[in-house]
């Protein structure tokens, strides 16, 4: 799950569909900035989940955390999960 989450987030980046989950610019966390468009455009390129519930528990199986605070407000976060380097999701 991890390792296909990285390249979900790359192939959108390059699709144009950045507004709807992007890493932050920092590239240690991403968001999902439209729930509804992330369900309906990005989710059945990549999973067979159809729903953001069972997005959301994959996250918390694998340790991402949210961030509940400040800038990053509403992101996911997971010290092994960085942009630009895959290979650390072997170890998650």
């Amino acid at each position: 799950f991890p390792l296909k989450l990285h390249r979900m987030l790359a192939t959108v980046e390059a699709q144009g569909l950045s507004h709807i989950v992007s890493w932050r610019p920092h590239g240690r966390a991403f968001l999902v900035h439209n729930p509804k468009a992330f369900v309906d455009v990005v989710l059945p390129q990549f999973s067979k989940q159809k729903k953001i519930n069972s997005f959301h528990r994959q996250l918390q199986l694998y340790g991402f955390m949210r961030i509940t605070r400040g800038p990053d407000s509403g992101a996911y976060y997971h010290q092994r999960f960085l942009i630009g380097r895959p290979y650390l999701c072997r170890s998650m």
